[in-house]
Protein backbone atom coordinates (compact mmCIF):
# COMPACT_ATOMS: atom_id res chain seq x y z
CA UNK A 1 0.00 0.00 0.00
CA UNK A 2 1.25 3.49 -0.74
CA UNK A 3 2.39 5.75 2.38
CA UNK A 4 -0.08 8.46 2.89
CA UNK A 5 2.79 10.22 4.87
CA UNK A 6 3.93 13.84 3.07
CA UNK A 7 7.69 13.11 4.60
CA UNK A 8 7.72 9.91 2.59
CA UNK A 9 6.60 11.22 -0.33
CA UNK A 10 8.98 14.05 -0.03
CA UNK A 11 11.71 11.33 0.31
CA UNK A 12 10.46 9.25 -2.28
CA UNK A 13 10.73 12.58 -4.65
CA UNK A 14 14.10 13.45 -3.70
CA UNK A 15 15.71 10.56 -4.51
CA UNK A 16 14.27 9.58 -7.71
CA UNK A 17 15.30 13.23 -8.51
CA UNK A 18 18.74 12.52 -7.80
CA UNK A 19 18.77 9.20 -9.63
CA UNK A 20 17.72 10.91 -12.74
CA UNK A 21 20.86 12.17 -13.12
CA UNK A 22 21.94 8.64 -14.14
CA UNK A 23 19.88 9.31 -17.49
CA UNK A 24 21.33 13.15 -17.89
CA UNK A 25 21.10 16.74 -16.59
CA UNK A 26 17.76 17.55 -16.07
CA UNK A 27 16.24 20.49 -14.12
CA UNK A 28 14.53 17.78 -11.72
CA UNK A 29 18.05 16.52 -10.64
CA UNK A 30 19.22 20.56 -10.74
CA UNK A 31 16.44 20.96 -8.40
CA UNK A 32 17.15 18.38 -6.12
CA UNK A 33 20.72 19.66 -5.90
CA UNK A 34 20.44 23.45 -5.00
CA UNK A 35 17.62 22.16 -2.81
CA UNK A 36 20.15 19.82 -1.11
CA UNK A 37 22.99 22.31 -0.93
CA UNK A 38 20.59 25.31 0.36
CA UNK A 39 19.29 23.06 3.24
CA UNK A 40 22.74 21.67 4.00
CA UNK A 41 24.22 24.87 4.12
CA UNK A 42 21.57 26.27 6.34
CA UNK A 43 21.48 23.03 8.83
CA UNK A 44 25.46 23.99 9.23
CA UNK A 45 24.63 27.03 9.74
CA UNK A 46 22.13 26.53 12.71
CA UNK A 47 24.37 23.81 13.89
CA UNK A 48 27.67 26.33 14.06
CA UNK A 49 25.44 28.75 16.15
CA UNK A 50 24.09 25.64 18.57
CA UNK A 51 27.82 24.40 18.88
CA UNK A 52 28.79 27.81 19.80
CA UNK A 53 26.37 28.41 22.51
CA UNK A 54 26.69 24.78 24.02
CA UNK A 55 30.58 24.68 23.66
CA UNK A 56 31.81 28.30 24.08
CA UNK A 57 29.65 30.53 25.55
CA UNK A 58 28.03 28.26 28.08
CA UNK A 59 31.84 27.36 29.33
CA UNK A 60 32.66 31.22 29.59
CA UNK A 61 28.97 31.63 31.66
CA UNK A 62 30.40 28.89 34.02
CA UNK A 63 33.68 30.71 34.60
CA UNK A 64 36.65 29.01 32.27
CA UNK A 65 37.83 32.22 30.50
CA UNK A 66 40.18 30.31 28.36
CA UNK A 67 37.21 29.29 26.35
CA UNK A 68 37.05 33.71 25.49
CA UNK A 69 40.40 32.50 23.49
CA UNK A 70 38.92 30.67 20.98
CA UNK A 71 36.08 33.52 20.66
CA UNK A 72 39.06 36.14 20.17
CA UNK A 73 40.43 33.92 17.22
CA UNK A 74 37.31 33.78 15.81
CA UNK A 75 36.45 36.87 15.65
CA UNK A 76 40.03 37.90 14.07
CA UNK A 77 39.10 35.93 11.12
CA UNK A 78 36.79 38.54 9.96
CA UNK A 79 39.58 40.95 9.74
CA UNK A 80 40.06 39.02 6.46
CA UNK A 81 37.73 41.24 4.82
CA UNK A 82 40.33 44.56 5.94
CA UNK A 83 42.29 45.70 3.73
CA UNK A 84 44.27 47.88 6.53
CA UNK A 85 43.83 45.24 9.56
CA UNK A 86 44.26 42.06 7.87
CA UNK A 87 47.41 40.87 8.81
CA UNK A 88 45.44 40.28 11.78
CA UNK A 89 43.51 37.41 10.20
CA UNK A 90 46.87 35.79 9.63
CA UNK A 91 47.23 34.96 13.31
CA UNK A 92 44.34 32.32 13.45
CA UNK A 93 44.49 31.08 10.67
CA UNK A 94 48.27 29.88 11.62
CA UNK A 95 47.07 28.63 14.96
CA UNK A 96 44.15 26.43 12.92
CA UNK A 97 46.63 25.18 10.02
CA UNK A 98 49.50 24.01 13.16
CA UNK A 99 47.18 22.86 15.01
CA UNK A 100 45.22 20.84 12.11
CA UNK A 101 48.72 19.85 10.89
CA UNK A 102 49.89 18.50 14.43
CA UNK A 103 46.81 16.67 14.49
CA UNK A 104 46.69 14.99 10.99
CA UNK A 105 50.60 14.13 11.20
CA UNK A 106 49.76 12.25 14.64
CA UNK A 107 47.18 10.16 13.48
CA UNK A 108 48.93 9.70 9.94
CA UNK A 109 51.93 8.24 11.47
CA UNK A 110 50.06 6.23 13.91
CA UNK A 111 47.48 5.04 11.18
CA UNK A 112 50.26 4.69 8.42
CA UNK A 113 53.54 3.31 9.61
CA UNK A 114 52.79 2.37 13.48
CA UNK A 115 49.95 0.22 12.83
CA UNK A 116 51.37 -1.10 9.31
CA UNK A 117 54.18 -1.72 11.21
CA UNK A 118 53.04 -3.97 13.93
CA UNK A 119 50.60 -6.09 11.31
CA UNK A 120 53.28 -6.43 8.92
CA UNK A 121 55.81 -7.78 12.04
CA UNK A 122 53.12 -9.79 13.52
CA UNK A 123 54.34 -13.88 13.87
CA UNK A 124 53.58 -15.25 10.56
CA UNK A 125 52.51 -18.52 12.43
CA UNK A 126 48.97 -17.61 13.38
CA UNK A 127 45.99 -19.38 15.17
CA UNK A 128 44.63 -20.68 12.60
CA UNK A 129 45.52 -21.16 8.69
CA UNK A 130 43.50 -18.54 7.43
CA UNK A 131 45.84 -16.30 10.02
CA UNK A 132 48.62 -17.74 8.70
CA UNK A 133 48.14 -17.52 4.89
CA UNK A 134 47.07 -13.53 5.64
CA UNK A 135 49.73 -12.60 7.47
CA UNK A 136 52.24 -14.21 5.21
CA UNK A 137 50.29 -11.90 2.33
CA UNK A 138 50.78 -8.85 4.52
CA UNK A 139 54.42 -9.82 5.06
CA UNK A 140 55.64 -10.30 1.45
CA UNK A 141 53.16 -7.78 -0.17
CA UNK A 142 55.03 -4.85 2.27
CA UNK A 143 58.30 -6.10 1.40
CA UNK A 144 57.91 -6.68 -2.20
CA UNK A 145 55.99 -3.16 -2.32
CA UNK A 146 58.63 -1.33 -0.57
CA UNK A 147 61.15 -2.80 -2.85
CA UNK A 148 59.43 -1.09 -5.72
CA UNK A 149 60.69 2.43 -4.30
CA UNK A 150 64.03 1.60 -4.17
CA UNK A 151 65.88 3.42 -6.59
CA UNK A 152 69.60 3.90 -5.34
CA UNK A 153 70.05 -0.11 -6.10
CA UNK A 154 69.20 -0.41 -9.98
CA UNK A 155 70.13 -4.15 -9.85
CA UNK A 156 66.99 -4.37 -8.06
CA UNK A 157 64.39 -3.87 -10.71
CA UNK A 158 66.64 -6.46 -12.96
CA UNK A 159 68.82 -9.57 -13.12
CA UNK A 160 68.01 -12.26 -10.55
CA UNK A 161 66.00 -10.30 -8.13
CA UNK A 162 64.27 -8.20 -10.74
CA UNK A 163 60.77 -10.38 -9.99
CA UNK A 164 60.63 -8.80 -6.23
CA UNK A 165 59.80 -5.31 -6.81
CA UNK A 166 57.31 -6.81 -10.02
CA UNK A 167 55.31 -8.76 -7.50
CA UNK A 168 55.22 -5.78 -5.22
CA UNK A 169 53.85 -3.77 -8.17
CA UNK A 170 51.10 -6.79 -8.49
CA UNK A 171 50.31 -6.26 -4.90
CA UNK A 172 49.98 -2.48 -5.35
CA UNK A 173 47.63 -2.99 -7.92
CA UNK A 174 45.66 -5.57 -6.10
CA UNK A 175 45.65 -3.08 -3.61
CA UNK A 176 44.11 -0.37 -5.50
CA UNK A 177 41.68 -2.90 -6.83
CA UNK A 178 40.54 -4.01 -3.72
CA UNK A 179 40.10 -0.11 -2.74
CA UNK A 180 38.19 1.16 -5.73
CA UNK A 181 35.81 -2.17 -5.72
CA UNK A 182 34.96 -0.91 -1.76
CA UNK A 183 34.31 2.65 -2.69
CA UNK A 184 31.87 1.26 -5.77
CA UNK A 185 30.10 -1.81 -3.30
CA UNK A 186 30.05 1.43 -0.73
CA UNK A 187 27.97 3.77 -2.97
CA UNK A 188 25.96 0.77 -4.37
CA UNK A 189 25.09 -0.31 -0.83
CA UNK A 190 24.10 3.01 0.13
CA UNK A 191 21.52 3.24 -3.29
CA UNK A 192 20.04 -0.13 -1.79
CA UNK A 193 19.02 1.34 0.62
CA UNK A 194 17.20 4.14 -0.92
CA UNK A 195 16.19 1.50 -3.27
CA UNK A 196 14.62 -0.63 -0.32
CA UNK A 197 13.16 2.82 0.89
CA UNK A 198 11.30 3.71 -2.28
CA UNK A 199 9.84 0.14 -2.01
CA UNK A 200 9.18 -0.71 1.41
CA UNK A 201 8.71 2.84 2.95
CA UNK A 202 6.70 4.43 0.09
CA UNK A 203 5.24 2.02 -1.95
CA UNK A 204 4.82 -0.39 0.22
CA UNK A 205 5.16 -3.39 -1.87
CA UNK A 206 8.25 -4.93 -0.01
Amino acid sequence: MVSSDPAIWIAAFFTIAATSYAFRDNIVFKFAENTFIGIAAGHAIVMGVKNIRDYGWAHIMNGEMIYAVVFVLGIMLYFRFSREYYWVYRYPIAFLVGNGVGISIRAGIHSDFIKNIAATASPIIAATPLDTVNNILIFVGCVTALSHFIFTYEGIHKGTIGWIPKVGRWMMLLSFGASFGNTVMTRFGMYQGRVLFLLRDWLGVV
